[in-house]
This record gives structure tokens, C-alpha cells and sequence, in this order.
């Protein structure tokens, strides 16, 4: 049932409700349908009108000062507004029902004659629009947790895809080949060093079925995933690609989400010729509360379409935890800086 249907079967009730409520406390006694119909009526139409009144002016409020924004401010000016609007209903309603009776009857002998049972009506006012005003804010709260934890939900599922993605991206048949070849390549060169090699190999797989399924880990458990990973690619292409980390401890201890930087080294290796004539050097610096991951630049003829999904996965990631955007720059290096994320700063938008 539609808000406004609620309110023109409710408000009605209640009006007539107000009405047997004054009409027994001024007589002892209830009034006869039948006999006072008329005011029933009447009555009912005072309800509806009063329904009506609360609904727009909780809709102007809502304008002006939500329930989210000041709460306390806006219970009591809606307790104000709706009392006032009230009072100046009541003042309505009598004079229609003296124009219907015909009493004659001024302002003043009216205050003299029925006092108590204005006063009773204003008390009688005061407490609808207290009770009205606190299921209006109990129903805003009730609504708005909903939709938080929809919300809560909707992120957390996009968060995952985005993970699931990411683990996508790494467990790619190519880089599996490549690694076994090396692995092939080094039983019958080093054994120790194919053993270190599968080794290295068992903890980036490991790392990433283990770490994937968290939103945020330590950067310290990032950078040794990087090097176990920094390790299989150092073995692939020998002294033409090097990775340089000049990370302060106290920086290792931010959280970033998982495979963030390992999907940065990796883009510098598919986008970037590796040779000897052209090294690859990816460096990990902070400054300014980034952490910047930069590689000077020697483009493929062939650019490998993966390069802005993977950006764009790592933007959306950290678009949960932090208002701070990604930066990239591309002078005679290309750099991408992470904001970094602490317990302090991190926030879920």
C-alpha cells in the first residue's frame, strides 16, 4: 500500500478517534453515531486535512533539513511545525462547527466556557505529533539500515568480482607456461636453482588462492608476494629487468588490496620490450602518502589489450576504502601512485 493510501485510511480514524476523545471527557459519556453523524463527519475531514498537512510538511522538511543530516534539529522543528499546523486546524474546525450550530459564540466566551477542553485538545495534539514524529524517524531509520545493508551487500559482491578478476588476470594460462618452460629449462642447467624456482613459484600460487579472498592485507605480505613473483621473472629474463623497492618499514605496515602492486609489475612486463639493449626497472618509492610504482618506458610495437582493465580493476578496488584516486603519469616513466591506507583513513564510502 502507497504512503498516501496509509494516510487517507489513518488519518481519518484518528480524527474521529480525537473527536469521541474530547466528546467523552467533556460529556462521560460516547457519542451517538447516529445522533452526531454531522460531526462525525466532520471530524474524519479534520483528520484527513491533518494527515495530509504532516505529509507535506515532512516532504518540505525533507528539503530543507533531512533526518540524516540533523536529526535532533529536525525532530524538533517537525514537532513544531506540525503542532503549529495543528492549532491553526483546530481554529478551523471550531469555526466550522460553529458556522454548522450556529452558537454564536465569541473567542472570548468561548476561552471562558471550554478552557479545559482546548487545553485538553492541545495536550491531546501534542502527543499525536510527538508519537507521529517518532514513528516517522523510527521508519527513516528502519529504511535507511535497509539500505545500508543493501548497499553493505552490493559492495561486497563487487568487491569480490573485482578479487575474483584480479585472480583471473594472474592465474593466466601464458604465465604458467612460461614459468614450467624455465622450470624445464633449469633441471638441466641448476637443479638448486629449479628447486628455488619452484619454490618461489608455490608461494606466488599459494599467495594468491589464500590472499585473494581478503579485501585489504598489509603491504609488508604484498611486497613478499612481489618477491617470490620478482623472483620467477628474475629468472626469466636475468640481468634485463630488475625490481627496486625503497620502502620505509613504517610505510609497510598500510594496507592495500591484494595483487594491487604485483598487477602493476606484471603490466610493465607485458606493455615494455625486455632485453639487454633495453632493461626494465620497476621502482617502489613513497612520497607524499603514495606509494608510486614507476617503470621507464620501452614500448611493444603490439600493445597487449589488458592494460586498462587491470588499471581500471585496481581503481575500482580501492574506490571502497579511500576517496583518494589513483594517479598516473607518463613522462620518460610511466608511474602509477597507490594512496596509501591506514586503519585511520580507510573508509567504505
Amino acid at each position: 500500500m502507497s504512503k498516501n493510501w496509509r494516510f487517507i485510511i489513518i488519518s481519518p480514524i484518528l480524527g474521529i478517534l480525537s473527536y469521541i476523545l474530547v466528546y467523552y471527557s467533556q460529556m462521560g459519556d460516547l457519542p451517538s453515531l447516529q445522533k452526531e453523524f454531522l460531526l462525525f463527519f466532520i471530524s474524519a475531514v479534520f483528520g484527513l486535512l491533518a494527515g495530509f498537512s504532516a505529509l507535506g510538511m515532512g516532504e518540505l522538511l525533507n528539503k530543507l533539513i533531512s533526518w540524516q543530516k540533523k536529526p535532533s534539529i529536525r525532530f524538533l522543528l517537525q514537532c513544531l511545525s506540525l503542532f503549529i499546523t495543528g492549532c491553526i486546524l483546530i481554529v478551523f474546525y471550531l469555526e466550522l462547527f460553529d458556522m454548522i450550530i450556529h452558537t454564536g459564540m465569541t473567542y472570548k466566551t468561548f476561552w471562558l466556557e471550554h478552557q479545559d477542553e482546548f487545553l485538553k485538545a492541545l495536550l491531546i495534539l501534542f502527543i499525536f505529533v510527538f508519537i507521529y514524529t517518532s514513528l516517522d524517524f523510527m521508519i527513516f531509520s528502519f529504511n535507511a539500515l535497509k539500505k545500508e545493508e543493501i548497499k553493505s551487500v552490493e559492495m561486497i559482491n563487487n568487491q569480490m568480482n573485482l578479487q575474483f578478476k584480479a585472480l583471473k588476470s594472474q592465474l593466466n594460462p601464458h604465465f604458467l607456461f612460461n614459468s614450467l618452460n624455465t622450470i624445464s629449462s633449469l633441471l638441466y642447467k641448476d637443479a638448486k636453482k629449479a628447486e628455488e624456482f619452484i619454490r618461489k613459484f608455490a608461494e606466488s600460487y599459494r599467495f594468491i588462492l589464500d590472499q585473494n579472498d581478503k579485501a585489504l592485507i598489509p603491504l609488508k605480505k604484498e611486497l613478499a608476494f612481489v618477491e617470490a613473483y620478482n623472483y620467477i621473472l628474475r629468472m626469466r629474463f636475468q640481468d634485463s629487468y630488475k625490481l627496486s623497492v625503497e620502502l620505509p618499514e613504517i610505510v609497510q605496515n598500510s594496507l592495500v588490496p591484494p595483487l594491487s602492486i604485483q598487477m602493476l609489475v606484471e603490466n610493465a612486463i607485458k606493455h615494455n620490450l625486455i632485453s639487454k639493449n633495453s632493461p626494465l626497472e620497476v621502482k617502489l618509492i613513497c612520497e607524499n602518502n603514495y606509494l608510486h610504482v614507476s617503470n621507464n618506458i620501452n614500448p611493444l610495437r603490439k600493445q597487449a589489450e589488458s592494460f586498462q582493465i587491470g588499471i581500471e580493476n585496481i581503481k575500482q578496488r580501492y574506490a571502497f576504502f579511500t576517496n583518494e584516486n589513483i594517479k598516473l603519469e607518463k613522462t620518460d616513466f610511466f608511474t602509477v601512485s597507490l594512496p596509501l591506507i591506514t586503519n585511520n583513513n580507510q573508509n567504505m564510502n
